[in-house]
C-alpha cells in the first residue's frame, strides 16, 4: 500500500537582493524605520568620519585574512629581533586601540574590560622586548 505524502508548498526562489540596495517596507507593514542618527561633535566624530572607508576596506577582505594579519604581525613582534619587536607590537596596540575606541559604545562593559585586558597584555610585552627582559 502507498500513500501519497503531501508534499510542502516551497515558496518560488527570488533573486536576492543587491546587497547595497536598501529595502523598502511592504505596504501595510508594521515596520517604522529606525531613530535618525544623533549627530555627533568632537573627536570621536573626526575619527569615525576617517575610519569608516577604512573598514569598508577591512570589511570586503575575507574574515580570516584579517586575523591571520594580525596573528602574523603578532608572532613577528614576538619573534622579531630587539630593533622591530617594539615597531610591531605598537602596530598590534595601535590596531587594537583604534578597534576599542570605534566599537565602545555598542560594547558591554564585560566585551570592554576583556578587549582592554587584550591591549594591556599586548602593551607589557612591548615593554617587556623593549627592555630587553623577555
Amino acid at each position: 500500500m502507498s500513500k501519497k505524502r503531501r508534499q510542502p508548498h516551497r515558496a518560488p526562489q527570488r533573486r536576492p537582493a543587491n546587497p547595497g540596495a536598501a529595502r523598502a517596507p511592504r505596504p501595510g507593514s508594521s515596520r517604522r524605520p529606525g531613530p535618525a542618527p544623533v549627530a555627533q561633535l568632537g573627536w570621536r566624530a573626526g575619527l569615525e568620519r576617517a575610519s569608516y572607508p577604512i573598514l569598508v576596506r577591512l570589511t570586503r577582505l575575507p574574515k580570516w585574512f584579517l586575523g591571520l594579519i594580525t596573528a602574523g604581525v603578532l608572532l613577528g613582534g614576538l619573534l622579531a629581533p630587539a630593533p622591530w619587536s617594539p615597531v610591531l607590537l605598537a602596530l598590534i596596540i595601535l590596531f587594537l586601540t583604534w578597534l576599542l575606541v570605534l566599537a565602545w559604545p555598542k560594547l558591554e562593559p564585560a566585551a570592554r574590560i576583556i578587549r582592554a585586558a587584550v591591549i594591556a597584555v599586548v602593551a607589557a610585552l612591548l615593554i617587556a622586548q623593549a627592555t630587553g627582559v623577555f
